[in-house]
């Protein structure tokens, strides 16, 4: 493995560790409707549902659930049923039986998600619901239902 490819994947499981062991202390939203994220940072969802993610940076998906990517780029088994995808335009996770992790790291983010779970969400950026709306400038734990 490049060092450089390396050193991103560690930069986002670090920082993925960190934000789940700082949410015990994250604001917690409840909202209602399909969530939609934008900002600079790093989202760790618990979804099972439908999220589809852009942006500049790195994408890791445990369990084995239905991706779907676009763009240009590379996807690296990590084993234990992980897999990471980089430089891909878009990202599309459907996770119906069972609830998925998905862990996002980088610049300019965007996130739709659509079912039932939680979103972590640390750095710089806005989110809304059909309920709410509202910024995360600091730990923020978003837990969504969507009603079809």
């Amino acid at each position: 493995m490049r060092s450089w490819k390396r050193n991103a994947w560690m930069t986002l499981a670090f920082a993925a560790t960190l934000l789940l062991a700082g949410s015990a202390t994250a604001e917690v939203v409840a909202a209602r409707g399909e969530l939609i994220a934008a900002g600079n940072g790093f989202a760790v969802l618990d979804l099972r549902g439908v999220a589809t993610l852009r942006g500049l940076g790195l994408v890791i998906v445990e369990r084995d659930a239905i991706v779907d990517t676009e763009g240009h780029g590379r996807v690296t088994p990590l084993g234990e049923g992980r897999v990471i995808f980089e430089g891909f335009g878009r990202v599309t996770v459907r996770s119906h039986d069972e609830r998925t992790r998905i862990e996002a790291g980088g610049a300019r983010l965007r996130l739709r998600a659509r079912g039932v779970g939680v979103a972590f969400l640390k750095g710089v950026g806005h989110f809304t619901t059909d309920d709410q709306d509202g910024s995360w400038g600091a730990d923020l734990a978003v837990e969504f239902e969507s009603l079809d």
